[in-house]
């Protein structure tokens, strides 16, 4: 009888549900640009989402069959809750395989956002043989990009010397941006491929660089091969625990959804981005004994670093390791790959239950000595030689509850704890703390676990976040973040406190209406520097944020997105400073022809960069863009995406910026002389 009221339930949803939402192929673009915005909602920093982006592809062109996976396998869905994933196996164990992936409505968790992201990357399928283990080399799809990429404008350090300085420095290439990328995958487990990239004015088959790109990447992947759960070589990055011992891929920091303060760890992946020093190089397994999961790793490569002409006891010195990978200018070209470095560790965990245990050891190298300017916030950071982390994780299940954490020390140095808990107290309501104490010795090298600063080094701190569905169509979520540090940090000559505070509401009345609030509020301490005063007193500062943001479709084939967002910067003894951004944006998908068209034009105004507004921008497949909107001015770009047969991709987008009060843009060699800042990006990807 439960079975039936259920079908009989889900007939009703049936015909409510607004089955005309969707079509995969021309919203898939859409919903995946949703999910990476709401990741870097508060990023002020380059992110590395080229794996996040890559497994979302990959899964919209395979997807994951409901009814035959994984807790493990859906939680590489990173937009998807713990909570939300729990339920979902939950329901599929208690009354069996799902008919429809329409049936998600009557899982507790998910609303019709949720539902809406999820379904590219699902299906619901009874379980068959081919959702067993699949043959290696067959069923694999081989995918070709090339992009490139250019300013139109000219940078100074693209024209001639001038004639009374012949020797001045100047880029050694072209303006011109290139990369390449392949990969082959198949559904047995293999995964291979190669990246190339030339970053504008550097130098292309010639010079510094004579075979070619400046950056070359290589990966093979094998999963579930005998007694190896997984086998990487090449070049991957390592993830476990919360982060605090051992992680060289993306991290995201504090987002509106509080549920997302928990990080999950993938072990050994496959690296096929295009950051040129914080990945490893080598070879590493995940191999199954008995109950364990038994995992080493080794790297060796070459990082950029600015050497000195000191030596000691024959090792050489190093000032800074620029991460950039930008190799343009003599003095860049000069510090690339001049310091090798080497990373080996292991990791062990069990599943016992609802219980998972793990214990992360590694260890890195680097053939130098770090000899930094001599800044006392820097007086107790770890040395690079034969350095040590070793820490344990934990998470445990317990009712409708999640506790996780980790511990870890830097031999010899400080150590640092991170340690919280998911709390479903109610259908309706979720609960998030996570707490910290990172000591100021304790090295962040390869270690990414959540912290307001730059690193989990001198900082202690607490999370608080919450999500709530007070009433249908509604979402309330937010958290209260205070932190301090008990040492100097980088432009704070004392130790130093702050506190951080959001809250966003949304409203979604219909499927193509969403509305949504955030406001946040950030104060932290800061050196104050002012004319004519030799003592650089420690102040507090706050930044406020106010966003009002509307989404609307008023037909299936035309999607509108209208933001306006409010930015305040006060300074103890200084003028408050004011900014506001508005753009809107249209994205035109037409039936009949496989053409998608987005378009933005915004309008800001700052006082200065205090009062700077992040905004994400739509591109080209594997290419961010997170631009800040400061000064006064306007930005517009299009973007154009064709299909062609189903296996040729091809995207074309130019985007300029306006600064209406400034002769000058940049400075040094990016200086370009007039008030627009304009790019173009065309890329094409080939399936086969």
């Amino acid at each position: 009888m439960r079975r039936v009221r259920i079908a009989i339930l889900f007939l009703a949803c049936m015909w409510v549900f607004p089955l005309h939402a969707q079509n995969t192929s021309d919203d898939l673009q859409s919903i995946i640009s949703d999910i990476v915005e709401d990741i870097v909602a508060n990023s002020e920093d380059e992110v590395d989402l080229d794996i996040l982006m890559d497994e979302l592809v990959f899964f919209a062109e395979n997807p994951i069959n409901i009814n035959a996976t994984t807790q493990e396998e859906l939680g590489k869905l990173i937009f998807l809750s713990d909570f939300q994933i729990i339920a979902l196996l939950d329901y599929i164990k208690e009354y069996g395989p799902m008919v429809s992936v329409y049936e998600l409505q009557l899982v507790v968790g998910f609303d019709y956002n949720d539902i809406s992201r999820l379904t590219p990357f699902i299906i619901a399928q009874p379980e068959s043989k081919q959702d067993q283990r699949l043959p290696l080399f067959k069923w694999g799809k081989h995918d070709l990009f090339f992009r490139a990429r250019s300013l139109i404008e000219t940078q100074q350090g693209y024209t001639p010397p001038p004639a009374d300085n012949p020797e001045a420095s100047r880029y050694a290439g072209s303006k011109l941006g290139l990369y390449t990328r392949y990969s082959y995958k198949t559904k047995g487990g293999l995964q291979m491929g190669f990246v190339g990239e030339k970053d504008p004015g550097e130098e292309f088959f010639k010079g510094s660089n004579p075979y070619g790109f400046d950056h070359y990447s290589v990966h093979l992947q094998i999963d579930e091969v005998g007694p190896f759960k997984r086998i990487v070589v090449g070049d991957y990055n390592a993830t476990f625990g919360q982060g605090l011992t051992m992680w060289t891929s993306a991290s995201f920091g504090k987002s509106p959804d509080p549920m997302g303060v928990r990080k999950r760890a993938n072990g050994l992946t496959r690296y096929s981005s295009t950051n040129e020093n914080e990945f490893l190089r080598g070879i590493g397994a995940t191999a199954k004994i008995g109950k364990f999961n038994v995992t080493l790793f080794g790297s060796y490569k070459h990082i950029d670093a600015n050497l000195t002409d000191s030596l000691i006891d024959g090792v050489a010195l190093f000032t800074s390791r620029p991460t950039s990978g930008l190799h343009r200018t003599q003095s860049e070209i000069s510090n690339k790959k001049t310091l090798a470095e080497l990373v080996a560790g292991s990791n062990i965990s069990i599943a016992l239950n609802k219980l998972n245990l793990g214990a992360t050891v590694s260890f890195v190298n680097l053939d130098g000595v770090y000899q930094p300017p001599n800044q006392p916030y820097r007086y107790f950071v770890p040395p690079l030689e034969n350095r040590v982390n070793a820490g344990v994780d934990f998470s445990y299940g317990l009712r409708n509850h999640l506790l996780f954490g980790e511990v870890s020390t830097t031999i010899n140095h400080g150590s640092g704890i991170v340690s919280g808990g998911l709390f479903r107290l109610h259908p309706l309501l979720t609960l998030s703390v996570l707490g910290r104490h990172y000591q100021k010795d304790y090295s962040t090298y390869y270690a990414n676990a959540l912290a307001d600063g730059s690193g989990p080094a001198n900082e202690s701190g607490v999370l608080t976040g919450i999500k709530f569905l007070p009433f249908k169509h509604w979402q309330l979520a937010g958290y209260v973040d205070v932190f301090q540090s008990s040492w100097l940090r980088y432009g704070i000559n004392a130790p130093s406190r702050g506190h951080d505070y959001l809250l966003e509401a949304s409203y979604s009345p219909r499927s193509r209406l969403s509305l949504m609030i955030r406001y946040r509020y950030k104060q932290k301490d800061k050196n104050q520097t002012i004319d004519n005063e030799p003592v650089r007193w420690v102040v507090p500062y706050a930044q406020q944020a106010l966003r009002f943001h509307l989404a609307y479709n008023p037909t299936s084939t035309i999607h509108l997105k209208t933001r306006i967002e409010f930015s305040w910067y006060d300074e103890e003894n200084l003028p408050r400073e004011n900014g506001a951004m508005l753009y809107q944006d249209i994205s035109y998908r037409p039936k009949r022809i496989p053409l998608i068209l987005t378009a933005r034009f915004a309008i800001f105004e700052t006082d200065s960069w205090n009062t700077r507004i992040y905004a994400y921008e739509n591109d080209v497949l594997y290419y961010f863009s997170i631009p800040a909107y400061y000064s006064q001015g306007t930005r517009a770009y299009l973007l154009a995406k064709y299909s062609v047969k189903n296996n040729l991709d091809i995207w074309f987008r130019v985007a300029q910026t306006f600064f209406a009060n400034q002769e000058e843009l940049g400075s040094g060699l990016d200086l370009i002389e007039g008030q627009t800042r304009s790019d173009i990006r065309i890329q094409l990807r080939y399936k086969f």
